[in-house]
């Protein structure tokens, strides 16, 4: 199998946690499913295509920032009728203040391990490409840097240089997430399947990962 390394940076980026409803709080990183979907994009998949990958995601960024947006929530039939009856008012929608989390100057190393035909089309489609990418928000655009195939080595006892996701058993602390990674699609909706990582910041020890030949850490997960 082969490995692509992408150097991505976006001037902001949100990348939302589940369930987080009335204030968007992003991970400090982008999850698994959200860098797999942009790589799917990039693959030109269909809906009912996947394609198996193994993702290392690390990176820093600037600076956590907040905004404050003014969202519409469209009623549902149920609302209506419930405005009609109590206040004998026709609603449609409604308007709230919101504020959301966005990160600024996102730096990131992505490292994607594939079957090789796999592999080359990410390759080709990026430098041949005209369209551009986005991670996270549909406003969230993504500059690539760098593209280079990258050998692994093994290595322990290391010093990150990145904050990054790490297979939990790999680090003795961090922030502990359960991410969405692959998915199956079932009666047509996608159920994901999660896997427990830490959040580690740079300068944490880990006690085994992977290296490439550009002396870049690789934290695929097992």
């Amino acid at each position: 199998m082969k490995i692509l390394k992408l150097r991505l940076f976006q001037e902001t980026a949100c990348y939302k946690k589940p369930f987080a409803f009335k204030f968007e709080e992003t991970y400090p990183l982008p999850p698994y499913s959200t860098v797999i979907g942009m790589l799917h994009k990039i693959l030109c998949a269909k809906s009912e295509e996947y394609y198996p990958m193994n993702i290392s995601i690390q990176g820093d960024y600037e600076s956590l920032n907040l905004n404050y947006i003014r969202k519409i929530k469209f009623a549902t039939e149920k609302k209506k009728r419930e405005y009609k009856r109590k206040y004998n008012i026709d609603m449609d929608a409604t308007t709230a203040p919101f504020y959301t989390q966005f990160l600024f100057n996102v730096n990131l190393i992505i490292h994607v391990k594939a079957e090789d035909d796999i592999i080359d089309k990410i390759y080709n489609n990026i430098i041949s490409g005209k369209e551009s990418f986005t991670l996270g928000r549909n406003e969230d655009l993504v500059r690539i840097d760098g593209i280079s195939y990258v050998q692994e080595s093994d290595i322990t006892n290391v010093i990150t240089n990145h904050n990054a996701y790490v297979f939990e058993d790999d680090a003795e602390r961090g922030i502990y997430f359960r991410l969405n990674y692959n998915y199956k699609l079932k009666d047509d909706l996608r159920v994901f399947d999660k896997v427990n990582v830490r959040y580690v910041e740079k300068e944490t020890q880990i006690l085994k990962c992977k290296k490439d030949n550009e002396n870049d850490l690789i934290f695929f997960i097992k």
